[in-house]
């Protein structure tokens, strides 16, 4: 696969391989800055199907995500919108982004910034295992629901939502 296919297209390896060079990529600019945990490193769990996306977790030093990439028939909103999703330990929020080269998914935080982590191992045990309660032991059939928080000033570049919201 080349590195412009649409993140649907790849298989789980590839698409982890995908996910794992777009976020050392942007680990090599994070270096130095007070956020970066030295002694953590870049890792994206394997791939994990529910219902119409899937889903890995992602341990950077600077924080950690669980991401969610859909299946082709699935239109993403545009970047920053917030994408709701049914999952079995509950509703939760993923805003949705871009890669440099066109990939699109959701993020959802996790941890941010990484200080409270001493060690690589102790990093990724925390990923699987939030991996693991997000996505349980449920049947893996479709997602019940699937609503997108459409915040219009945030969809018309006009800030981060309702100025009730800043601090």
């Amino acid at each position: 696969m080349t590195a412009d296919a649409p993140l649907s297209s790849l298989d789980d390896e590839e698409l982890v391989g995908r996910l794992e060079g777009f976020w050392r990529a942007a680990d090599a600019r994070m270096v130095g800055l007070p956020i970066h945990n030295p002694v953590l490193a870049v890792m994206v769990t394997p791939a994990r199907r529910f219902g119409r996306f899937r889903f890995a977790a992602v341990v950077t030093p600077w924080c950690m995500n669980v991401v969610a990439i859909p299946d082709a028939a699935i239109k993403l909103p545009p970047d920053g919108v917030t994408l709701r999703l049914e999952l079995p330990a509950g509703d939760v929020d993923f805003v949705v982004a871009s890669m440099q080269d066109g990939g699109r998914y959701g993020a959802a935080s996790l941890f941010s910034p990484m200080e409270e982590f001493d060690d690589q191992v102790g990093a990724e045990a925390v990923a699987f295992a939030a991996l693991d309660e997000l996505l349980g032991e449920a049947d893996p059939s479709e997602i019940s629901a699937l609503s997108v928080n459409l915040d219009r000033r945030r969809l018309l570049g006009f800030g981060h939502g309702a100025p009730e919201s800043r601090q």
